[in-house]
């Protein structure tokens, strides 16, 4: 017999046990197609438009009512890279509630237009708005400080940007008479554009060039703080200065992530004894029988704890993110997800029938769940429906990235009611996936 026609034999002989593993097979074919449409879908939701620019949540109390301020709030919701909440479909929110959202860490950036907003914009003057905000928000920030100067523009009918820039330049030191020839001199300029837009001059308008309009002249990207806005910075004193928000996702976001991928190459391992045989003598000997499965726990728990303090370690060192500044939270919390993350890959492996099995399911669910709960990104700058916010809920990575940053960001104590949930929730999943994972046990490897 040849080299070719031994190859052959060999290799049909693989795909003959290839394609007896049917849910590996269906895995293995099927699992690049979800992943694409799964982050094809969350990347189209968090930097879909034209900008390209991930939407940002910005929660709007109206305390005015005027027509003036319901269209502010309107042209608010028509910029496309902020989320204006309430929805205009949901009972308008109170100042006192976006408040208490900021402190809470609901929020990071919550606008109030107060009293005489019309009266103020009608007469040209400063109108009367606080924004309460996580100062560590930078990048937020700056996308709803360039969203309001757009919205102050269209809710004043592009007569608003010569008082917006003299109360800039007024902030920035210059002298009132100064400010006074500034607005002058734009307001004139103002009414050059403004014929030349109408085309009511057609000595400034080519012949061959087409008419431009208002929404075409667009100065709103000049100036991120030209609209004047009282700013209420709400955050946790015992944040590192340091630390930004993007670092301290990141951190966490990798950690919960890999810390599930270690697991599960963990508890294969009691595939790989079976295939093996080594199984089947430690069954067969005095030992009880369940001991075995909880010694798997106890064996993925334990390396599991030792790799997250590690990652921890690692990251409080090169970046300094102040993992360690309430131990007692931060033993809660790994201890918590670690227990959660052990269950879920003692599942996976008393599940599968093969190790490639619990490889392709268990990578396709690690995957799905660190791109839905917010491992790689933030979800709040993701703009889903409804039934996406319930999708994004119901992942185990979602709850741990709440009490992580909960802890990391927020500065919440153990005792919060945010971090209380978070984990209550993952020792829910430990429960239930323990359960699951015992009858599986008895079933597939003790035949009762």
């Amino acid at each position: 017999m040849n080299t070719w026609s031994t190859a052959l034999i060999i290799a049909r002989k693989d795909l003959s046990l290839y394609r007896r593993d049917r849910t590996g097979l269906l895995l293995g074919l099927l699992l690049p197609v979800v992943l694409v449409a799964v982050f094809g879908s969350v990347m189209k939701f968090a930097f879909g438009g034209e900008g390209g620019m991930p939407r940002v949540t910005l929660w709007v109390a109206d305390e005015d009512g005027s027509p003036e301020s319901q269209k502010f709030v309107g042209a608010l919701r028509n910029v496309s890279m902020i989320s204006v909440r309430p929805r205009a479909n949901q009972d308008p929110a109170t100042a006192a509630a976006l408040r208490g959202k900021v402190n809470d860490g609901e929020a990071h950036h919550a606008l109030l237009v107060g009293e005489g907003f019309g009266e103020a914009l009608s007469e040209a003057k400063e109108p009367p708005l606080v924004l309460v905000r996580d100062p560590g928000r930078l990048m937020e920030d700056r996308l709803i400080g360039i969203a309001m100067m757009q919205a102050m523009m269209s809710a004043g009918d592009g007569r608003s940007m010569s008082w917006m820039m003299g109360s800039m330049m007024r902030r920035n030191g210059m002298s009132e008479q100064g400010v006074k020839r500034l607005q002058a001199s734009m307001e004139a300029v103002q009414s050059v554009i403004g014929m030349f837009a109408g085309g009511s001059d057609p000595e400034l308008r080519s012949e061959t060039a087409p008419a431009a309009s208002a929404d075409n002249f667009d100065m709103t990207a000049m100036f991120e703080g030209m609209v004047p806005v009282t700013k209420e910075d709400v955050a946790p004193p015992d944040r590192p200065k340091n630390l930004g928000f993007q670092l301290a996702q990141s951190v966490s976001g990798m950690c919960v992530m890999m810390l599930m991928f270690g697991l599960m190459a963990c508890s294969s391992m009691l595939l790989v004894e079976r295939d093996q045989g080594t199984l089947r003598r430690l069954l067969v000997s005095c030992a009880p029988r369940h001991a075995l499965l909880l010694g798997k726990f106890l064996f993925c728990f334990v390396v599991g704890f030792l790799q997250l303090i590690v990652l921890f370690a690692f990251g409080e060192l090169v970046f300094s993110i102040g993992a360690f500044r309430d131990p007692l939270t931060l033993l809660a919390l790994a201890t918590t997800w670690v227990a959660a993350a052990t269950s879920f890959g003692i599942l996976i492996s008393v599940w599968a029938k093969s190790t490639k099995q619990a490889e392709g399911l268990a990578t396709l669910l690690i995957l799905v769940m660190a791109a839905l709960g917010g491992c790689w990104f933030p979800v709040q700058m993701v703009e889903l429906p409804w039934y996406g916010e319930v999708i994004t809920r119901s992942t185990l990575t979602f709850w741990a990235m709440e009490g992580f940053q909960g802890m990391f960001w927020h500065q919440k104590p153990l005792t919060d009611p945010v971090m209380l949930r978070a984990m209550a929730v993952q020792w829910g999943f430990v429960v239930i996936a323990s359960f699951a994972a015992v009858r599986l046990w008895r079933r597939r490897f003790l035949g009762t």
